[in-house]
């Protein structure tokens, strides 16, 4: 990136037009954390699961799941008219679609949780270690959206910081999978008499949290490109 490209990219976010897709975005990064943040309440209380306060705390990560797919209709839209080059315009779309993921996978791991309460199974006997890896993927997880919210807010302001802080993510992210991949090799070491349901979940949980884990590092990379590569003047 030289001094032109990074003038030029700042000169496009500095627009007011563009400077309201920034308050859309930072809105739907906070309905994203706030679907993580919820899911955590959910995971700290499987240990021991009351069927009516899972489907409670599912239905608020669902809640937030929906209201940043709205949110992220609406900065569609707000891309599309704003005065933003072409190149940059799709890579705020790509941006968007897949730091919305992160939601939608978070809201995939709680609804197989519920289905794990709604078959009655002690699940305090995963709580050491299965649900304390669930624990820290999410919470991993959450660290990487409040840092690429941090990035996001950078752009038209700062670009360094956006460059600087997507190492901090790529670190969560590889966290994210080693910690996965521990939850697996305990999860496929369960006794069979569990049955499959209780495995298939287990497993599927694990999965969709890390995919969480993965989107929003895959749309800090689509953040970080846009600065990387700058646009013409």
């Amino acid at each position: 990136m030289n001094e032109n490209e990074e003038s030029s990219l700042l000169h496009w976010f500095r627009q007011r037009r563009n400077q309201i897709i920034l308050e859309s975005l930072d809105e739907h990064n906070e309905k994203i954390l706030d679907t993580l943040t919820s899911c955590e309440e959910l995971i700290k209380h499987m240990s021991s699961p009351e069927l009516a306060r899972v489907e409670k705390l599912y239905n608020r990560v669902s809640m937030l799941e929906r209201s940043a797919d709205h949110i992220q209709d609406d900065l569609a839209n707000e891309i599309a008219r704003g005065v933003l080059p072409p190149e940059i315009r799709e890579k705020m779309h790509h941006l968007v679609r897949l730091s919305d993921r992160t939601a939608n996978w978070t809201k995939t791991a709680s609804k197989n949780m519920v289905m794990l309460a709604k078959l009655d199974v002690d699940m305090s006997q995963f709580e050491d270690p299965i649900l304390n890896y669930f624990k820290a993927i999410n919470k991993l997880t959450i660290e990487s959206v409040r840092v690429f919210r941090k990035m996001c807010s950078a752009l038209g302001r700062d670009d360094r910081t956006i460059l600087d802080n997507r190492q901090i993510i790529e670190d969560r992210e590889r966290e994210a999978d080693e910690v996965h991949f521990r939850a697996r090799e305990e999860i496929l070491g369960l006794s069979n008499d569990f049955g499959y349901s209780i495995h298939f979940l287990l497993l599927d949980t694990a999965k969709n949290l890390e995919n969480a884990s993965d989107a929003v590092s895959s749309a800090a990379d689509a953040l970080y490109t846009i600065v990387l590569l700058g646009t013409p003047a």
